[in-house]
């Protein structure tokens, strides 16, 4: 069986904030995994970083109750740890994923997505 994880580094952090010339070296400063466990899917696909400075992680996750949950995280941005978490399961049950976020001007986070698949 095949577990797929979530790894964020500070390195995207540092992609996302840096606007001067390319690094020659970049150091990993620390790395974090999400297991939702029960070798179900885990995956972020989108990251940006908050007004705060921290980071959040956006993708989507399944669980036992099945299907695919719309799932955010927002990280440490000095060790990794887990702020918050924010986990939408869609209505009737179908399955979802985020398609981009942003941050308005009061500093709050935006999120769209959509049905993945819808049945009837």
């Amino acid at each position: 069986m095949r577990k797929h994880l979530l790894a964020f580094a500070l390195l995207a952090a540092m992609a996302l904030s840096f606007a001067g010339p390319a690094v020659a070296a970049t150091t990993e400063m620390w790395s974090q995994q999400h297991d939702g466990g029960g070798d179900y899917i885990d995956s972020g696909t989108l990251v940006s970083q908050a007004p705060d400075g921290h980071l959040v992680v956006a993708g989507e996750s399944t669980e036992t109750t099945g299907g695919a949950d719309l799932y955010v995280r927002k990280l440490d941005k000095d060790n990794g740890n887990q702020i918050w978490e924010f986990r939408y399961d869609g209505v009737d049950d179908k399955d979802v994923a985020v398609s981009d976020v942003a941050w308005d001007s009061f500093g709050q986070l935006l999120l769209s997505g959509f049905i993945k698949s819808c049945v009837g």
